[in-house]
């Protein structure tokens, strides 16, 4: 079997994804193992071996089994648990990825059937051979240790472009369709940008909108106000700061702009009933965790 050269240039690159914060991930499950991914971005789960039960945010209880994949929304949190031991891989969607040069994602708008009334419950494909030979060799590379965010880019690309070119429009409408707003670019720029500021107002004036202008556009593609759109993204950011960071509870009161601890852990009482302490160590037993 042939193997990677040359390691010791390749891992000291500046362009390696250490395992755990790369944008494709090969992760091996033990039986009863918990999964619980914090979605920052848009990904994709693929199912090689095994079989994994799990919910997306507050959904029924749902099955993965070998040959399928699903996708994970942005700012979803995706709990599973592995029913056998599984091989499974991860790959996130860049923001500004289409499914090929000539045909994006807002052409999947035009699949949409005109008696569908109903929005899909889950996102669900089957692994065909052509895809299922793509995870294969990508799986090899990643476990030789070849890592380069380069090389990764271009393999994201052939993922979409095998996408695009062998299932069918209506499949890849249902499949991405949290994805699939009535305004892509600006849902794209407020996920880009939710980090980077404290208010609506800041956000608006990042977007170059009024703020009636931008409360309205808002609305209208997310469904909520921007207002509480921002203070969810919050709330879901000190949760994952609290589950996967090393920081100290102290230093993440304090970088969210909370004045006392007492008022940090009034927080999380009223968001996630219960307080950063007893959050942190209610992380216990077999758990991968990755965001």
């Amino acid at each position: 079997m042939t193997k990677l050269l040359y390691v010791e240039e390749h891992c000291t690159c500046f362009n390696y994804e250490h395992v755990g914060s790369g944008s494709i991930e090969v992760m091996k499950l033990a039986k009863d193992t918990l999964l619980h991914v914090i979605a920052k971005h848009h990904k994709i789960l693929f199912i090689r071996k095994g079989s994994i039960s799990y919910t997306l945010d507050n959904s029924d209880q749902n099955m993965l089994t070998a040959g399928k994949m699903t996708l994970i929304p942005s700012d979803t949190n995706f709990h599973g648990q592995a029913l056998e031991d599984i091989e499974s891989i991860i790959i996130r969607i860049p923001v500004e990825e289409q499914l090929c040069d000539t045909y994006s994602f807002e052409n999947l708008l035009h699949e949409e059937k005109e008696n569908e009334s109903q929005p899909p419950k889950e996102y669900v494909l089957p692994i065909n051979d052509k895809v299922d030979k793509f995870l294969s060799f990508m799986q090899e590379c990643t476990e030789d240790g070849l890592r380069c965010a380069y090389y990764f880019q271009i393999k994201q690309k052939e993922l979409f472009f095998l996408l695009r070119a062998y299932y069918h429009k209506e499949d890849l409408y249902n499949f991405f369709y949290p994805l699939l707003t009535s305004d892509i670019s600006f849902s794209q720029f407020m996920i880009r940008n939710r980090n980077k500021v404290k208010t609506v107002k800041e956000l608006a004036k990042l977007s170059n909108y009024s703020l009636s202008g931008f409360q309205k556009r808002f609305k209208k593609v997310f469904g909520i106000s921007a207002h509480q759109w921002l203070n969810e993204q919050r709330s879901k950011s000190i949760l994952h700061d609290i589950n996967n960071s090393a920081k100290a509870l102290k230093e993440i009161s304090r970088s969210y702009g909370f004045s006392s601890q007492s008022y940090f852990n009034d927080f999380c009482k009223m968001n996630f009933g219960t307080t950063p302490g007893q959050l942190r160590r209610k992380k216990n037993g077999q758990e991968a965790v990755t965001d």
